[in-house]
């Protein structure tokens, strides 16, 4: 029911902008819009984000002649804190941390199901952002970020009556550029970045307890965001990305030593609508996303009768609160 909601919310909100664009003031402005994709706090400002997301994931396994092995349906609600502090105008720092509860995977394949659960703490985030060119001075913003996240977490599969972690075991990184345009009634940014995942390690359940070991690889990220501004207190926000993602080696001391994994790419695609309570300190927010994932190809080269490929989709929903510190 929440999802419909928020999917209707949204398609309604989508399609009152072109109705509202052609009578809307398009002149050029360089306000900090709390809600807004291309957001700076300014110096000695601390930005907030509390957030709760519900995801569910259903995919599907084929061997290599396309014959139906399994299907997979996973669900995972998800809280999430993030913190900025502006150090300057130009330069913000932040920190993000963010735990899953109340997971359920279930895979049913032609010997029957078996379900498992998930939860535990994802691995912090730390980052910065610097404005090279703010609007005030040209007719757009271009900035540059990074973030790293330690491996800080140990990742598991579920293990005698025990949960499935949700950290990855390995560390992460990435960096990027992002180019923007704001307006009175909207704003348009653009962004490419380079996503960088190394190693890592995963306690394995199958068939017996065991290791499963990740390569490091990059997956490179071109995003599109939007805001619509429809009042002054009521926005719409619309984002879309594509990810390239890589080719992975998995070696696996039980029961097959090794394989590769050519990820499939991921689109996605989401909206939500902003209300500012407190005009520019005080924001919720109700967000979609839904992602598009791509065949990722398995190859064992010790066994072929291994080989094969799945894919699949995520839906969204989730709320949020932004708030901001002078």
């Amino acid at each position: 029911m929440l999802t419909r909601s928020v999917i209707g919310l949204s398609i309604a909100a989508t399609l009152m902008i072109p109705m509202a664009a052609a009578t809307e003031d398009f002149t050029p402005i360089s306000d900090r819009i709390l809600s807004d994709p291309a957001f700076l706090p300014l110096k000695g400002q601390i930005y907030g984000e509390s957030s709760y997301n519900y995801g569910d994931t259903q995919s599907q396994g084929f061997n290599a002649s396309g014959a139906n092995l399994s299907s997979t349906s996973r669900t995972l609600n998800t809280l999430t804190q993030t913190f900025a502090f502006g150090v300057s105008d130009r330069l913000s720092i932040n920190v993000s941390e963010a735990y899953g509860f109340s997971g359920n995977a279930k895979v049913t394949t032609a010997t029957g199901a078996r379900s498992t659960s998930q939860s535990g703490w994802y691995d912090p985030a730390f980052g910065l952002t610097y404005r090279l060119i703010d609007q005030k001075q040209q007719p757009f913003m271009l900035d540059v970020f990074g973030h790293y996240s330690p491996d800080a977490f140990s990742s598991s599969a579920a293990i005698n009556g025990e949960d499935a972690t949700v950290a990855r075991g390995g560390a992460a990184a990435d960096f990027g550029l992002a180019i923007a345009r704001e307006t009175r009634f909207f704003t348009l940014r653009g962004s490419v970045t380079a996503n960088y995942y190394d190693s890592s390690t995963q306690q394995t359940a199958s068939p017996q307890r065991g290791y499963a070991n990740t390569s490091s690889y990059w997956a490179p990220t071109l995003g599109l965001q939007t805001q619509t501004r429809l009042t002054n207190r009521l926005s719409a926000n619309v984002n879309a990305s594509y990810t390239f993602n890589g080719s992975p080696t998995v070696s696996n001391n039980l029961p097959y030593l090794f394989h590769r994994e050519n990820l499939g790419n991921t689109a996605d695609v989401g909206v939500s609508l902003n209300y500012h309570l407190i005009p520019n300190r005080l924001v919720g927010s109700v967000n979609y996303n839904h992602t598009f994932r791509d065949h990722t190809n398995v190859t064992y080269p010790e066994d072929v009768a291994l080989d094969g490929y799945h894919w699949g989709t995520t839906n969204d929903v989730g709320v949020s609160l932004r708030y901001l510190f002078q």
